[in-house]
C-alpha cells in the first residue's frame, strides 16, 4: 500500500482529536449531591457497561472517519499485496520510446526526447518501489525497425534496450549509462514497429501483469488517423495489458525546414550553369519574417595518393553561391527560390542549402548531388542527301561561337541504327530521327529498347518519309513508338485572318518561355506543309500519348508519347525551312535546347535518397574488384567514416558482384549506416587499378519537421474502442504516482459515507430522548 500524496498522512494525527475532545468532557464533570440522581445511578450502574460499550465504538468510529478522510484525501493505492501473499505476481512494464527526429523540438532549453527520458525514470522508480516483482522492456522506435520484418518473430527481444530486466537496486544506474547514448535519430519513424514488437513479447508472457507506455510526442502525421496504430493496441489490450499514452510534445513553434534541393531538369555539363531549386516550408502556426537561407557547392577533386588510402581524408572545396533574406514565410506556406550553380570539371559535386537553427535544426540542412558529364551526347540521323537538318539543329546546340550549352551532338547516316548494339545507344541521352526514311526491323528494335530503358526521341517529318512505314511498323496499332498513324504531307490552306497564327502551344515544359511571353517570336513561324494523320484519330485516354501542339486548322503538329521509362515526341513538320520557317526563327534555339532537357530527363539519375535507407552497389564481376569501401558523415563535426566492404556475388552466374550499406547487427543494438544524414560515396576499384567514385546525398524526411499534434480529445476519440490513460509529461509524476496497483480512494469514500451514517445512528442510540407528547 502506498500514498500518492503521502504528505497529507500527517493528518492521521487529527485521529486522536475525537479522543482528546472525550478526556477534555470528562475533566469538565462536578460531583452534584441530588437526590433524584441517586436513583439515575443505581439505573445506570445496572447497564453502565452497555453504555460504555457504544460510548466505545461511537469514539472508534469517530477516530476511524477521521482515518478514512485523511487516507482518501492522501489517494491510497493497493501494490497488489494480495497478489503478493499468493506468489508475488512479476508486474512487467513495456516502454515504448519514440526517438524520431520530431523528439529532437526543444524549447526551454529542453527537448521532448529528454522530457521523455524523464518520464522512463519516473516509471523505473516508481516500479523499483512496488512490493512485488517488477521487470522492464524497453524499445525504441529506431530500433524497432527489424522487428516488423518476416520471419523476425523471435528478434523483438533480442534488439530490445531493455529486454525483461528486473528492477532491482542496480537498475537506476544500468538506466542512466544507456540513457546517456540515446539521442533522436534523423529518420521519420512510426509506432507500428515497436507497437508490433510488443504484441509479440506479450503472446510470450502471458502470465504476468503488463503495463505498456507509449512516450511519443504524437504528431498529427502518425496519429491524425491512426488505423494501424488503433489495430495494435486493440491487439494489445486483448493480452489484458493496460495501456499508458505519454504526451512528450513541447509547445508548437514556428519550424521552417528545407523540404526540396533539387537540380532544374535541364541540360547537365561541365562549364555549363544550372539552376537549382530549393523550397522552404513554415510548418508552424505563426509567420516568420527575416530568414537567411544560404547555399554553397562543393567541388571533389580528383583523389590523391593519401586519399586512395584513406578515402575518408578526401576533402571537397566549397564556394558560397549566394546568402538569400526571405521577408516573410507564412504558417503553412511553402517559398520556392533557386541560385546557379556551375563547375567546371566533370564529376559527381555538391550543393548544400541551410536554413538557421529552430526548435528542430534537422531539417534545417539539405544536400543535393548533381552528375555533371563532359556534356550530353545528341545522336543525329539525318535522311536527306544535303544533311540540312542536322546542319540547323547543331546550330541551334552551338548558337555562338565560344557558346556551350552542354550538348554534344554527333551526326550518322541511318545505316548506323541498324548495325549498332543497343549499349552503344546507352551513350547518348537523346536521338533525333530527321526526315529518317524507312528504317528496318533491327534498327527500329533497337530504338524500341533504347527509349524503353529511358532513353528520349524526337522524330522531324520531312520529304524523305516513308508515310507507309511511320503508320504500319513505326506505329504499329499504337504499340509502337511513333504516337500516331499518318496519311502523307498535305499543304496548310491559308488563312482566313493573317493575324492568326500558324500554331498553338499547349501548356507544356517545351513552351514555358513562350508561354510566360506577351508577344513570343513564336507567334511569326509560318508552316506550309506537315504530315497529315489519318481522319478521325485521337489521343486514347491513359495511352500516354498527348497533342502538345496544333496548327491552326485544328491539326496535330507536335505529339508526345511515353514509352516505357522514355519519351517521344514527333513533330509533323521539317527542322529545315523546308515545310516551314522555324529554322530561320530565332525561337529554334530556345525549342532545341528545351527539346534536348526535355528528353534527356529520365537519363539524368539524381537518385536522391532518405536517411534509413539501403544503399545497393551493383558491381560488373568483369570490370571491379570485389575489395571496396564506403564512407559516410561523421557525428556532428567530428570526421566521415571509412566502412571496408566486400562485393558479394549477386546471382549464381556471378557476373555482377553488390556490397550495400544498411541496418546491421552491433554488440548489443542495431546499427543504422545510412542514418545521419550528408553525403556518402562508394569507391570500387577498377580491375586495371583506377578509382570510380560514386555519391549520394542522403536527407532527412522532410514531412517529419511538421509538429502540429493531435489534442488528447481527439486522440482518445480517435482510438476509440481501445481504452488508454493519456498523459502530459510534465504532469505524469503527479498523475501517477505508481506504475502498478489500485487507487482505493472511491472505495475509502464510500466506507467514510457508510460510517458517518453508523456514527450517526450510534450517536442518536447512545443518548438520551424523550417520548413525542410526553409530559416534561
Amino acid at each position: 500500500m502506498q500514498f500518492i500524496h503521502p504528505a497529507i498522512t500527517w493528518g492521521f494525527l487529527l485521529a486522536l482529536a475525537p479522543l482528546l475532545i472525550h478526556l477534555i468532557n470528562l475533566l469538565r464533570q462536578q460531583r452534584v449531591q441530588w437526590a433524584a440522581m441517586e436513583f439515575l445511578l443505581q439505573s445506570y450502574r445496572k447497564q453502565r457497561q452497555w453504555i460504555w460499550l457504544k460510548q466505545l465504538l461511537l469514539l472508534l468510529a469517530r477516530m476511524a472517519a477521521m482515518i478514512l478522510a485523511v487516507a482518501m484525501l492522501a489517494q491510497l493505492k493497493s501494490r497488489e499485496q494480495w497478489l503478493s501473499l499468493f506468489g508475488g505476481q512479476t508486474t512487467h512494464h513495456y516502454v515504448i520510446l519514440d526517438d524520431s527526429y520530431s523528439m529532437s523540438q526543444r524549447a526551454a532549453g529542453a527537448s521532448a526526447f529528454d522530457a521523455a527520458k524523464h518520464v522512463l525514470r519516473a516509471i523505473a522508480a516508481q516500479a523499483k518501489a512496488a512490493d512485488s516483482p517488477q521487470k522492464m522492456t524497453l524499445l525504441r522506435y529506431s530500433q524497432a525497425r527489424a522487428a516488423a520484418a518476416p520471419g523476425s518473430d523471435s528478434l523483438a527481444g533480442r534488439i530490445a534496450d531493455f529486454s525483461a530486466e528486473p528492477i532491482d537496486g542496480a537498475f537506476d544506474l544500468t538506466l542512466e549509462k544507456r540513457q546517456q547514448t540515446w539521442e533522436p535519430t534523423s529518420l521519420a519513424l512510426g509506432p507500428r514497429e515497436s507497437l508490433a514488437a510488443v504484441k509479440q513479447l506479450l503472446a510470450q508472457n502471458r502470465e504476468e501483469t503488463s503495463v505498456v507506455y507509449l512516450l511519443s510526442d504524437f504528431r498529427a502525421k502518425e496519429w491524425s488517423n491512426p488505423a494501424e496504430p488503433r489495430a495494435l493496441l486493440e491487439e494489445i489490450k486483448k493480452s489484458k495489458a493496460s495501456i499508458q499514452l505519454i504526451d512528450c510534445s513541447k509547445s508548437q513553434e514556428p519550424n521552417l525546414g528545407i523540404v526540396e534541393l533539387a537540380p532544374a531538369d535541364e541540360t547537365r555539363a561541365a562549364g555549363v550553369p544550372l539552376f537549382v531549386n530549393v523550397k522552404i516550408k513554415n510548418h508552424g502556426p505563426r509567420a516568420v519574417s527575416k530568414v537567411q537561407l544560404r547555399l554553397r557547392s562543393a567541388f571533389y577533386p580528383r583523389p590523391t595518393d593519401a586519399a586512395r588510402r584513406d578515402p575518408a581524408k578526401l576533402a571537397a572545396e566549397y564556394d558560397e553561391l549566394a546568402t538569400l533574406l526571405i521577408d516573410q514565410i507564412g504558417p503553412g506556406e511553402t517559398i520556392s527560390r533557386r541560385v546557379q550553380a556551375y563547375f567546371v570539371a566533370p564529376g559527381k559535386h555538391l550543393v548544400e542549402a541551410r536554413l538557421p537553427d529552430d526548435p528542430v535544426t534537422v531539417d534545417n540542412q539539405r544536400w543535393c548531388v548533381i552528375d555533371f558529364p563532359d556534356g550530353e551526347k545528341a545522336l543525329l540521323i539525318d535522311g536527306s542527301v544535303d544533311q540540312q537538318n542536322a546542319y540547323y539543329l547543331e546550330a541551334a546546340f552551338r548558337p555562338l561561337e565560344k557558346s556551350n550549352t552542354g550538348v554534344r551532338p554527333e551526326v550518322k547516316p541511318a545505316a548506323f541504327l541498324r548495325d549498332a548494339a543497343a549499349d552503344a545507344l546507352k551513350v547518348y541521352s537523346t536521338i533525333y530521327l530527321l526526315d529518317a526514311p524507312r528504317l528496318d526491323d533491327r534498327a527500329v528494335t533497337t530504338l524500341e529498347e533504347y527509349v524503353r530503358g529511358g532513353g528520349g526521341l524526337a522524330i522531324f517529318a520531312g520529304p524523305n518519309i516513308n508515310a507507309p512505314f511511320y503508320s504500319n511498323r513505326f506505329y504499329a496499332a499504337g504499340q509502337g513508338l511513333f504516337p500516331a498513324p499518318v496519311v502523307g504531307p498535305y499543304d496548310l490552306p491559308p488563312a482566313a485572318d493573317a493575324a492568326q497564327p500558324d500554331l498553338e502551344l499547349a501548356k507544356h515544359p517545351l513552351f514555358s518561355f513562350f508561354l510566360d511571353q506577351a508577344n513570343p517570336l513564336i507567334r511569326g513561324v509560318k508552316v506550309d506543309r506537315y504530315l497529315r494523320l489519318k481522319d478521325g484519330w485521337k489521343p486514347e485516354p491513359g495511352s500516354g500519348v498527348a497533342i502538345i501542339a496544333s496548327l491552326r486548322n485544328g491539326a496535330p503538329f507536335m505529339i508526345e508519347k511515353r514509352y516505357g521509362a522514355g519519351t517521344v515526341v514527333a513533330c509533323l513538320s521539317t527542322l529545315a525551312p523546308q515545310w516551314n520557317d522555324w529554322a530561320k526563327n530565332p525561337s529554334i534555339v530556345v525549342l532545341a535546347l528545351k527539346l534536348q532537357s526535355h528528353l534527356a530527363s529520365a537519363r539524368r539519375l539524381d537518385d536522391p535518397r532518405l536517411v534509413g535507407s539501403t544503399l545497393d552497389i551493383p558491381l560488373e564481376a568483369s570490370r571491379f574488384l570485389p575489395e571496396m569501401c564506403f564512407t559516410t558523415p561523421g557525428e556532428g563535426a567530428a570526421p566521415r567514416i571509412k566502412i571496408d566492404r566486400v562485393a558479394a556475388p549477386r546471382d549464381d552466374a556471378g557476373a555482377m558482384l553488390s556490397a550495400s550499406l544498411g541496418l546491421r547487427r552491433a554488440a548489443d543494438h542495431l546499427t543504422g549506416e545510412t542514418d545521419r544524414p550528408g553525403v556518402y560515396e562508394a569507391w570500387a576499384t577498377l580491375a586495371k587499378g583506377d578509382l570510380e567514385v560514386r555519391r549520394w546525398a542522403f536527407n532527412v524526411a522532410p514531412e517529419e519537421g511538421d509538429l502540429s499534434t493531435v489534442s488528447s480529445a481527439d486522440l482518445i476519440a480517435r482510438l476509440d474502442p481501445v481504452k488508454v490513460a493519456y498523459h502530459q509529461a510534465d504532469q505524469y509524476q503527479q498523475e501517477e504516482s505508481s506504475a502498478a496497483g489500485y487507487n482505493l480512494s472511491h472505495f475509502l469514500m464510500l466506507g467514510l459515507l457508510g460510517l458517518l451514517a453508523s456514527e450517526q445512528l450510534l450517536a442518536y442510540s447512545a443518548s438520551y430522548h424523550t417520548k413525542p407528547g410526553a409530559a416534561r
